[in-house]
């Protein structure tokens, strides 16, 4: 088992997303197969680098990438970004989707949101407190935010991580997609 000490968490965000290309396409292949419905599993299985986390990184005006790194090798890392939804934001969809968007009907638009997306530490590392660490981190710069009134996270389908998000203060919201993707909330 590897020891957290021996890890170090850089903000790489000024250095782009590429530094997590072969970490977001583990992310999204770990998200396909956990995925139970085969439609889901088809859609996430068809999920890059490419077409997700580099697309979310460039659009996004407000952002944070923490990278957690064994010496030089990346072994995990957390996508965190800023928005102003607006009505029209708020439904829509991504090519890929159908079904409820990723804001609830409930949220007040316009208003600032924070998402706390793309968590995935690889499973060598999983098991001693990398998550965490990287998780406390987004969530403070989430939590720093001026003028943000809700941060949400995203779980795919089949991935277990409701519980631990639930120890942050988050809360079931919606489905997203027609249940691909589950959300979770909380009031700042």
């Amino acid at each position: 088992m590897k020891k957290l000490t021996n890890l170090m968490i850089r903000d790489c965000t000024s250095q782009g997303s590429e530094i997590c290309h072969e970490l977001a396409d583990a992310l999204y292949q770990h998200q396909a197969a956990m995925a139970k419905d085969p439609l889901h599993k088809e859609t996430l299985g068809n999920m890059r680098y490419e077409n997700r986390l580099k697309p979310s990184f460039d659009s996004a005006d407000e952002k944070q990438l923490l990278v957690a790194f064994d010496g030089e090798k990346p072994v995990g890392y957390i996508f965190t970004a800023a928005e102003e939804v607006t009505e029209e934001s708020r439904r829509q969809l991504p090519p890929w989707g159908e079904g409820a968007g990723f804001y609830p009907d409930w949220l007040k638009s316009p208003v600032r949101v924070g998402d706390l997306g793309n968590l995935y530490i690889l499973p060598e590392y999983r098991g001693i407190g990398l998550g965490e660490a990287l998780t406390a981190k987004g969530m403070e710069w989430l939590r720093a935010l001026p003028g943000a009134r809700y941060l949400f996270v995203y779980v795919s389908e089949g991935n277990n991580a409701a519980t631990f998000y639930a120890r942050y203060g988050f809360k079931f919201s919606h489905d997203v997609l027609g249940g691909i993707i589950k959300a979770y909330y909380q009031e700042i």
